[in-house]
């Protein structure tokens, strides 16, 4: 069979890339919700990565589909839900783009702790802080306000314990890897996040990130003044930084991926050229065009496109 070439790549076309453990599950999961919506398979492949994963990726029509893009993505998505598997949803010209960057979210992404909630422990405040955490993850308040109102919780606390909790962050270990992987490839790596400089940078020296975005928390005399300091106060700040990142790398967003976990990310992961909710809060999950439901980072590389099966389709969607 002869491909279409790259300029035959329709508006109303869709790659959908799968990544999980049940190559039988993972198949009749997605091709039951495009049959069920009259969504057509132009072409598909396949193969196993990572040892015991299957990967499949499939370029969909939804000409006829009797339903509209967006909630097919949602259908296909929580059909997904249960079989515990990654899942991507492109348009064929964002596919076709190639990307250059990956940003990531920090806490509860790069890292499985909340770096103000470790802090809130040392302040004896936890409680307090981490009821507000939920509420701005969730959506369900302003991320600025909410970091405020954290932050100035923690007033007084001496500046050590700021050292103490470095030294107990997690760095997911996949996530070591998938960088390192990403960097071979000739990725760029960024961090973008509301948390603070002492993590993030220590964080991204360890996993060798190009850009770092963050916020610092004020101290005098030796105690934190319970102020916070820098840029990245809200959702808009994330895909700010990513647009400075873009430009200093001389490419567009369309050329970005964006992975995040809470309602704070959303803004970058709906405007880049791939989004990924990351182990991510309901609210991203139901409006990221990507999802991963596991704690192994690598399978990104599937999603992002960093595997010789994805590299054969492109440039024949």
């Amino acid at each position: 069979m002869r491909w279409p070439s790259i300029t035959q790549v329709a508006r109303n076309r869709l790659v959908l890339t799968a990544v999980g453990k049940d190559r039988p599950g993972i198949v009749a999961a997605i091709t039951g919700v495009l049959a069920r919506f009259h969504a057509n398979i132009i072409k598909t492949r396949a193969s196993t990565i990572f040892g015991n994963l299957f990967v499949i990726i499939m370029v969909v029509d939804t000409t006829n589909a009797v339903i509209e893009t967006g909630g097919l993505i949602n259908i296909l998505k929580r059909s997904c839900d249960d079989i515990g598997m990654a899942l991507a949803v492109e348009k064929g010209e964002s596919y076709r783009c190639g990307k250059k960057v990956v940003v990531f979210d920090l806490d509860g992404t790069l890292i499985d702790q909340e770096v103000i909630e470790e802090l809130a422990k040392e302040a004896g405040v936890y409680d307090e802080v981490k009821r507000i955490t939920a509420l701005a993850m969730e959506g369900r308040v302003n991320f600025r306000e909410s970091l405020e109102a954290r932050v100035r919780l923690l007033k007084g606390l001496p500046v050590e314990s700021m050292e103490k909790v470095k030294s107990k962050i997690r760095i997911i270990p996949s996530a070591v890897e998938l960088v390192r992987q990403l960097k071979e490839y000739g990725f760029k790596i960024g961090i973008v996040t509301g948390g603070f400089d002492f993590v993030a940078e220590h964080v991204g020296n360890v996993i060798g990130a190009d850009h770092v975005y963050s916020n610092r928390l004020l101290t005098r005399g030796g105690v934190l003044t319970g102020e916070v300091v820098g840029s990245m106060v809200g959702p808009e700040a994330k895909l700010n930084a990513i647009m400075s990142i873009a430009e200093c790398e001389h490419v567009g967003l369309d050329a970005c991926v964006a992975v995040g976990d809470g309602a704070n990310d959303l803004f970058m992961i709906e405007r880049v050229g791939l989004g990924i909710g990351f182990n991510a809060k309901m609210v991203v999950k139901e409006k990221a065009p990507a999802v991963a439901n596991t704690d192994d980072m690598k399978v990104l590389l599937a999603l992002i496109g960093c595997i010789d099966l994805k590299k054969d389709v492109i440039g024949r969607i």
